[in-house]
Parts: C-alpha cells; sequence; structure tokens
C-alpha cells in the first residue's frame, strides 16, 4: 500500500501540522517510536534546511511511504534577492565561505551556485560535486555521490577530511539513507529517504 500527503505550508502552524502529519503517517506504518521520532526529525531538519535556503516562504511537503520506505519532499520557489546573492558572493569571494560550515551549509551553498548566473556562479564554485547548471535544466544534488566523493579524496585531503567530519555529525546524513536536492528555475526541492 502506498500513501502519499500533501500540505502547503508557509507558518509555524503550518509546519507543526506537517510534523504532525508526518508521525501519523510513520505510527499507521507500524514504526516504533524511536523510528517516529527519526521520521519527525528528518522532517524537522527539512524545514529548517529549506528556510536556511529560502527563508520564510510558501512551500509543498509531500510524504510518501510504502513497506516502511519514506520519502519527505520540500518544494518551494526560492526568489533569489539582491541582498541574498551579494552575502552569498561575499562569503565566497573572501575564501572562508561562512555560508559553507556545516553538511546543510555546504547544500545551501549548492543552491545558491545553482541559482545564479553561470557567469556569476563559476569563479565562486564551493561544491565539486555542483553539476553545471543550464537554465531550464534540472541541477541535481545527492548526499550518496557526495559521501562517496568524499571518502574517495579523504585519503590525501585536510578539506575532504573536514567534509567526512561534518557528515558525520550531521543530523540529516546519520538519519537520512539518502538526501536529493533538485533545482529547475526557481524552484528547488529537496527529498530526503528513509527506510525503516
Amino acid at each position: 500500500m502506498k500513501t502519499e500527503q500533501t500540505i502547503m505550508t508557509n507558518s509555524e502552524k503550518g509546519i507543526n501540522e506537517v510534523l504532525t502529519a508526518t508521525e501519523k503517517l510513520g505510527c499507521d506504518y507500524g514504526l516504533d517510536k524511536k523510528s517516529v521520532l527519526h521520521l519527525r526529525l528528518l522532517a524537522e531538519e527539512l524545514f529548517g534546511l529549506m528556510r536556511g535556503i529560502a527563508g520564510n516562504t510558501d512551500a509543498e511537503y509531500k510524504i510518501a511511504a510504502e513497506d516502511k520506505k519514506f520519502e519527505l519532499h520540500l518544494k518551494s520557489e526560492v526568489k533569489m534577492t539582491d541582498e541574498m546573492r551579494e552575502k552569498f558572493l561575499t562569503a565566497s569571494s573572501s575564501g572562508k565561505n561562512a555560508a559553507a560550515v556545516g553538511f546543510t551549509g555546504k547544500i545551501r551553498v549548492f543552491v545558491a551556485n545553482a541559482m545564479l548566473s553561470i557567469k556569476e556562479m563559476a569563479p565562486y564554485a564551493v561544491m565539486n560535486t555542483a553539476s553545471a547548471y543550464t537554465p531550464g535544466e534540472a541541477s541535481v544534488w545527492t548526499m550518496s555521490e557526495y559521501r562517496s566523493e568524499v571518502l574517495r579524496a579523504a585519503a590525501g585531503s585536510v578539506d575532504a577530511k573536514n567534509a567526512w567530519d561534518e557528515l558525520e555529525k550531521s543530523v540529516i546524513a546519520k538519519i537520512a539513507d539518502d538526501v536529493k536536492v533538485s533545482i529547475v528555475g526557481k524552484n528547488v526541492e529537496i527529498i530526503i529517504y528513509k527506510a525503516f
């Protein structure tokens, strides 16, 4: 049996509704208390990540479940303001990108990179796994590919060792099976995959 539930949200009340629906679906699928807590935590992290990218904006949340395999989808239109662009470019050009600190910070920077024009993006690329972005085409990043790349580079690179430490400390990276971020135009969708 496959279940899908979609909720539109842009407020604390809406997020609480999402978290409650997520927990309920976990219980409906027979998850134990710890697993339901992990599912809720992933939903909280998902909203925190999107807020870090887009601020408080309208979002479509969809949770899909089948055979104790869950997908948490959050999709929103991100309006890259001049202020957001300037913050990103300033941090990137300093060589010490404060926006890229931590695992979720790197995801935020990937999204910002993909949303900037090619001319703006090229000098400031901060993630090797960021695919080239062409307007109208999808730009996609996955945690599994990123993890593999970091693992391959860890033996010979201090940056890769630091990136691995960030993965080890990240709630999302510890609990989720995978994370996929896709950007088409101004639309950003983040999907967290988790099987129990």
